[in-house]
């Protein structure tokens, strides 16, 4: 089953959490909330047929009433007496009465269940989940000295909306009940689209061990070390994962790959531009599986772990940028 993780990171660079969420459990929001969408429409098309049959009734009983002080003694042609149209029109009137009741509650409903998909879905409270990396010494090391780190993570506001004035009403007219519903309508179509648009950007997030079956183990992590060549302490701009030659690297979110080469420091590599200032880079591979312009979903296989370039033995080079900057890939990998 697919599933999607958002990674929480707070500016201070403490710990990190994540949030998972089923694909299952979305669809069944947007599911129900058609499903009510309908039943109103439904409601206020029988109590608007309901209305027009009220209305002609009561313009008969005018039309014999008036017949009536004019020629009492005139026969009703209608065939109807003028007690059966009174009980025929009151008994119009209270289904009438029952229909917008009920009419209103189903929307009142609506709006509950909207509101509660707007917390389910994450766009008014997360829930969080830590996850952190398994650590080893030794095992391959390599790649170029980087640069200054860097963190930012913006978290989306809470999206609320009001209900109508229609709720609390005894008998509201057939026109604010349209209106409502129109209304609801256009929130859930706002809600489902922005519904796709976070999922689409959960996707692009990195968030993933970038290696399959999580094989592998970080033996230098992100920061300040001794060059395992110069003996110099440089800034690390990855993790490095030793792992098997031949090992599969997996992208860690959905993006399109922007170089496919090789360099003298890091060997074979792959880039991929996941958007919204989000970069991954995975170095020292023993054979690229993409090219440029390819599109990947997270989990496809890149590429294979080596030791081409500047590498003291196999293992994967894993950087993430943020806004053109290296950040600790570790904050971005999920256990």
């Amino acid at each position: 089953m697919k599933r999607w993780t958002v990674m929480l990171i707070p500016h201070d660079l403490g710990e990190t959490h994540t949030f998972t969420m089923s694909s299952w459990s979305f669809w069944g929001v947007v599911a129900v909330l058609t499903a009510l969408t309908f039943s109103t429409a439904f409601f206020f098309e029988r109590h608007r047929a309901v209305a027009e049959r009220a209305a002609v009734l009561h313009e008969i009983n005018r039309a014999l009433e008036l017949e009536n002080a004019r020629v009492p003694e005139r026969p009703v042609s209608s065939g109807i007496s003028e007690e059966e149209v009174r009980a025929i029109e009151a008994r119009l009137r209270a289904q009438y009465d029952a229909n917008i009741a009920s009419i209103t509650s189903k929307l009142s409903e609506l709006y509950e269940i909207e509101s509660k998909a707007r917390s389910i879905t994450g766009l008014s409270s997360r829930s969080e989940r830590a996850s952190v990396a398994p650590r080893a010494q030794g095992g391959g090391k390599g790649g170029p000295p980087g640069t200054s780190v860097a963190l930012a993570y913006n978290r989306l506001d809470d999206t609320t909306r009001p209900p109508n004035i229609i709720y609390g009403m005894a008998r509201p007219s057939a026109d604010l009940i349209l209106q409502e519903i129109n209304l609801r309508t256009q929130s859930f179509r706002e809600l489902v689209g922005e519904m796709e648009a976070e999922i689409d950007r959960i996707e692009r997030v990195p968030s993933i061990w970038p290696l399959a079956r999580r094989a592998g183990r970080i033996t230098s992590t992100f920061g300040y070390r001794r060059d395992p060549f110069s003996y110099r302490v440089r800034l690390h701009n990855a993790v490095d994962i030793s792992a098997p030659s031949g090992t599969p690297v997996r992208a860690t979110a959905k993006g399109v790959v922007a170089e496919a080469s090789y360099d003298p420091y890091l060997g074979y590599l792959v880039r991929i531009r996941h958007g919204n200032g989000y970069e991954t880079l995975y170095a020292h591979l023993s054979k690229m599986l993409v090219k440029p312009g390819d599109v990947v979903n997270r989990e496809d296989v890149v590429g294979l772990v080596g030791s081409t370039g500047r590498s003291t033995g196999p293992h994967l080079h894993y950087e993430v940028h943020r806004n053109g900057k290296p950040v600790d890939p570790e904050k971005y990998m999920a256990k």
